[in-house]
């Protein structure tokens, strides 16, 4: 099947490279931060705490929130496994590769779909766990696959702007004159 796949390539794909794939995943990291601070301080509305959280003087009376900390991170994971997971299955794409123009395709060039974002996201944490080796792959291997990429048969490719799709519109007209 691989050969098969690799006959069908086309020697136009842009595969999106380490540093692009990088800057997308932290503008999706600001994202969620952001979202983070919102839900800690909501919870910490919720729990009786000021907005900016346990203080000295909380400690000193005995106030903890221990218990509490390690439900927000729980509901913190799923928020940001449910992040990935919808925009990869809906669009192909989260908000970071929506800016700077790169989408997740599967081998073929179809849309991941939600198996295949759930696989992938499978990949990231397996991709995290030995020091982050699984995202450095990128940087070495032919296609810009890490380890979640080929766990989950997919592709990250940069999609060409307008200008970049007129010309190649152009230079096919010109070779077929």
């Amino acid at each position: 099947m691989q050969n098969r796949l690799l006959m069908k390539e086309s020697y136009t794909v842009d595969y999106a490279g380490f540093w692009l794939r990088l800057a997308a995943f932290l503008i999706d990291g600001l994202i969620l931060w952001g979202f983070n601070v919102l839900l800690t301080g909501l919870w910490n509305l919720a729990s009786g705490l000021p907005w900016s959280g346990i203080s000295d003087q909380l400690v000193a009376e005995g106030i903890t929130t221990v218990p509490l900390w390690w439900l927000r991170v729980a509901v913190f994971f799923v928020v940001l496994v449910m992040y990935f997971i919808a925009f990869w299955a809906w669009r192909g794409q989260t908000p970071g590769k929506m800016a700077l123009r790169v989408r997740v395709v599967r081998f073929d060039g179809s849309p991941v779909g939600w198996g295949g974002a759930f696989l992938r996201i499978c990949g990231y944490i397996i991709s995290i766990l030995p020091i982050a080796l699984g995202f450095f792959w990128v940087a070495f291997d032919g296609r810009r696959q890490g380890l979640h990429d080929k766990v989950a048969e997919t592709f990250v490719v940069r999609i060409p702007s307008r200008r970049e799709r007129q010309a190649w519109g152009m230079s096919a007209q010109q070779g077929k004159a």
